[in-house]
Parts: structure tokens; C-alpha cells; sequence
């Protein structure tokens, strides 16, 4: 499902926007992008042209589309696969543990209404970040959708959607305004996450990977062939803690690395970070026991960062940058950010950036206690998971 009609191999891609109303097609701006694209495909001229160059510009534009989609996708769906006992809904980049996917729904009964998902951070400036695009809707919940929304109904939607945050926000307000619906909640399994930026600890260990946003094609393939080759356990769920073992466990993680983020300091990693001394806890914000015990600012070096994460009992990484960054908790802009999860990361070359009117170089150091991080993992005992 797409908003061009093509053949990509085998695969026939539909264009659900087709059946917009004429006139909302050809005036609303938040189509432009698909009167476009048909003008090029019609004319013989790549498609991919109509991309906006800046990547942020690019994003707004699909995520007005997705406003537009998400309900004429499902509608489509039930018109050529009716009465299928599961319809799962995800991106092109997401990568699906079939097995685990199938052992799990085989716990629900698809003749009851059902709509799994993650509500979307209302405060994330991504709401898909944390929790991924994926959903999943039972066949009862389709049927009695289509059962109900009529197509004067569908055309209604289409022009309410541009007052909506997201296509996620226009997809809940439908089921729970036709099927007073709510949301069973599919964290960790399903996650926006991918194996190098997924935050290992207890949040993320022993339970069972479903779905991963955002995977690039060879981490996929990577992935795949960890499913294929995983002898002697592959009855056993694919877990958390088996994607660490295999991309990340080998990484040498004992020296910092220069020109290298970690994602300690990234807006997904909030609910991992530890605050430092001094800072007022926020009384709106959720927090663990173990936060009480708080980490020495690192502001003054990457050494003083290093040492900060080394004296607190509950960190297995930091990074520092050269500037001061958010840190999407209580601590504020800061250099030094340190983690009780641990992420991979990657490469990120320096980058000239503007603060208070001047040009700065902002470059990254990561670091991580690999050792401290090992001695938890020992400790766990999860069923399935290779050795």
C-alpha cells in the first residue's frame, strides 16, 4: 500500500489515495507531494526527483501524506484480504521475527476486537521513535470497522485529518470513535529500534523481539541470517538479549572512541538517563529507585565524564560532547550524558553548527563499561537464550 500505483518484482503496490475526493485531491496543500508524483509518473520522469533535499523538509511531507493513508490503507486491505484472522501493518524498514510474531498472536483470539500498538511520546519530536509504526489489528476489529464506516464516513475523514498530530493519532480517534477501541500496548517486543540502537538492560533483555523500526537492509539481512543459523535453539524465541550477544558483545567496548555518538544523550534514551547531583528531581516525572543515587557532573572533560559513569553504580556508558546538548530529562543541556542503558550507536563525523551567533565544531567521544554492563548480564537467566 503506497500513494503511487506500481509493480515492484512480483508485488503489485496500490495507490490508496486514489479514491479521494476530486476536489480535495487537486486544492489541499497537503497533497502537493501526490499530485507530483502522478504528474511524473504520467510523464515518464523519476519519481524519486519530486524528494525535498533537506531531510527534515522530506519528513513533514510523508508524515502529512501518512495523516492521509493510514485509514484508506486499512480500507483497501479488507477489500482484497477479507476475513484473514490477523492484519499487521508495518513500514518497508521494519523487520518482523515471524515466529515470535506468530507464537504471540497464537495467545489472542482473533474474533475478539483487538488493536495492538504504542501510543506515540506526545512529547517526542518523532512520535514513532520509542515504539515503532507497527500495528496490529484482529479480524473482528476490521470487520466491525468496515461494518460501520461507510464511505460518506471515509470521505468525512480524509478532510479531518490534517487537525490530527500524526497518522498513529487518526487511526486511534477512528477505532475509538467507531469501536470505542483503546490501545493493548506492544512494548518492548514491537520497538522503533534497530540492533545498534536498541538501549540493552532490563527493559530490553529477556523478552521476545516481534518487530524493529528503522533497520537498515544489511542489518536485516544480518538478522536474518542470526534466525536462520541459531542451531539447536530454534524452537526457542529469538530474545534482546540475543541480538547484544551477537551485535554487540563482540565489539571491542573497552577503549573510547573518538568521533563516535552512543545515543546516550539522543530524546529515545531519556528514560535511561541519570540525573546528576544537584539537580531538582521533576514530581510530573516517573523515576526508579536506584535514581536517588545521582552521578558527578562530567561537564569538564570527556576524563571527568568517563569518571563520572565509572562512580555510579548503575552506569554502563557516557558520552560527551563538545558542545553542550540536550539531554531530554532534568538535567538540561549538558555535555557529559550518561546511561544505565547500553546502545552501539555509531560513526558521526564533527559537524560546524551556530551557538549564541558564533560557529563551533561539535564532535562526540563515547564510552562504555562493557564489564560493568557483563557482570548484570551473567546474573540473568532468560529461557531460550543462547550461551
Amino acid at each position: 500500500m503506497s500513494d503511487l500505483e506500481l509493480d515492484i518484482g512480483a508485488f503489485h503496490v496500490y495507490d490508496v489515495l486514489e479514491k479521494l475526493d476530486t476536489q480535495l485531491k487537486t486544492g489541499n496543500p497537503d497533497l502537493a507531494r501526490y499530485r507530483q508524483q502522478l504528474s511524473f509518473s504520467v510523464a515518464g520522469n523519476d519519481v524519486k526527483k519530486a524528494r525535498a533535499q533537506n531531510i527534515e523538509e522530506e519528513k513533514t511531507i510523508r508524515d502529512k501524506l501518512e495523516k492521509y493513508k493510514v485509514l484508506r490503507i486499512l480500507e483497501r486491505t479488507w477489500e482484497l484480504r477479507p476475513d484473514r484472522d490477523w492484519y499487521v501493518f508495518v513500514d518497508t524498514d521494519t523487520y518482523i521475527v515471524r515466529s515470535n510474531l506468530m507464537q504471540w498472536l497464537g495467545q489472542f483470539d482473533p474474533y475478539e476486537p483487538a488493536f495492538f500498538a504504542n501510543p506515540p511520546d506526545p512529547d517526542a519530536t518523532n512520535p514513532y521513535a520509542v515504539g515503532g509504526s507497527t500495528f496490529i489489528l484482529s479480524r473482528q476489529a476490521m470487520h466491525d470497522l468496515f461494518s460501520k464506516l461507510r464511505e460518506n464516513e471515509m470521505a468525512d475523514w480524509d478532510t479531518r485529518v490534517t487537525n490530527y498530530r500524526s497518522s498513529f493519532d487518526v487511526l486511534y480517534s477512528a477505532l475509538h470513535t467507531h469501536l470505542k477501541l483503546g490501545i493493548n500496548n506492544t512494548w518492548p517486543s514491537i520497538n522503533g529500534f534497530q540492533p545498534r540502537t536498541l538501549s540493552y538492560g532490563p527493559d530490553l533483555w529477556c523478552e521476545p523481539v516481534i518487530a524493529m523500526h528503522s533497520v537498515p537492509i544489511e542489518i536485516a539481512s544480518e538478522i536474518w541470517r542470526l534466525e536462520r543459523d541459531r542451531e539447536g535453539h530454534n524452537n526457542d524465541p529469538l530474545l534482546f538479549a540475543d541480538l547484544w550477544i551477537h551485535f554487540v558483545q563482540s565489539k571491542n567496548l573497552t577503549t573510547a572512541r573518538d568521533d563516535w555518538d552512543n545515543l546516550s544523550s539522543d530524546v529515545e534514551n531519556a528514560r535511561w538517563n541519570i540525573l546528576f547531583e544537584g539537580v531538582e528531581l521533576d514530581a510530573r516525572r516517573g523515576h526508579r529507585g536506584d535514581e536517588e543515587g545521582r552521578a558527578a557532573n562530567g561537564e569538564a572533560s570527556w576524563e571527568a565524564c568517563q569518571a563520572s559513569c565509572n562512580n555510579h553504580e548503575h552506569c554502563v556508558q557516557w558520552s560527551y560532547s563538545s558542545i553542550a546538548t540536550p539531554n531530554y530529562n532534568e538535567n538540561g543541556a549538558t555535555r557529559c550524558h550518561v546511561s544505565r542503558g547500553m546502545r552501539f550507536g555509531g560513526h558521526v563525523e564533527p559537524k560546524e553548527t551556530t551557538v549564541d551567533g558564533k560557529k563551533q565544531k561539535l564532535t562526540w567521544k563515547s564510552g562504555w563499561r562493557k564489564d560493568n554492563f557483563e557482570k548484570w548480564a551473567r546474573q540473568q537467566r532468560c529461557k531460550g537464550q543462547q550461551s
